[in-house]
């Protein structure tokens, strides 16, 4: 069955793992976590339908706050860097219809219902789509702060939806984990 992202199956314990590290409270190899999330997108990306690039440049940005602060071992944040830069440059030329993608949302807004929008975008299509409601898949505070006739404001669920499966997401939050690190895309 389909899912409203591509998501492998530990992506429970994956997220767990990573939202552990950027809280400060992983047991677990550090390094080799951030490593391992990277090695991943680096092998689904540029990624084709059905790939997981978007689970993946989530996971980075979730573990961008360790690689930024937590002063990693060598050559981390250099692995990390080039990896983001080739998913962020993944996009280029590509438009789209859409005004509005959730990777322009405030990152440590995201980075807070991160595991809320998860259950949401790992949940099968049909499920998904029941009952959807702005709030799922937009922190509340975003929304309140933006004018109603603009998007993602004036937009359904499902449409709200079609925005985190757009292929420009996952490039634009890869640009966002790169902008945390205070490195450029280039």
């Amino acid at each position: 069955m389909s899912t409203a992202i591509p998501v492998p199956d530990n992506w429970r314990s994956l997220f767990s793992s990573w939202d552990d590290l950027r809280q400060g409270y992983h047991a677990g190899e550090k390094d080799e976590t951030v490593r391992g999330c990277a090695r991943r997108l680096d092998t689904t990306a540029p990624g084709a339908e059905g790939d997981p690039v978007l689970f993946w440049t989530l996971g980075m940005l979730m573990l961008a706050p360790y690689v930024a602060f937590a002063n990693p071992g060598p050559g981390v944040e250099d692995e990390v860097v080039a990896i983001l830069r080739r998913v962020a440059r993944g996009d280029d030329g590509r438009t789209c219809t859409h005004g509005w993608h959730p990777y322009e949302a405030d990152v440590d807004d995201v980075l807070e219902r991160l595991p809320a929008h998860l259950e949401v975008l790992s949940s099968p299509v049909n499920q998904a789509l029941d009952d959807l409601l702005r709030k799922d898949l937009l922190p509340e505070d975003y929304l309140d702060e933006l004018d109603e006739e603009a998007e993602p404001s004036n937009l359904s669920g499902p449409e709200i939806l079609a925005r985190w499966q757009c292929p420009r997401t996952a490039p634009g939050f890869a640009r966002a984990a790169l902008d945390y690190l205070g490195a450029t895309v280039r």
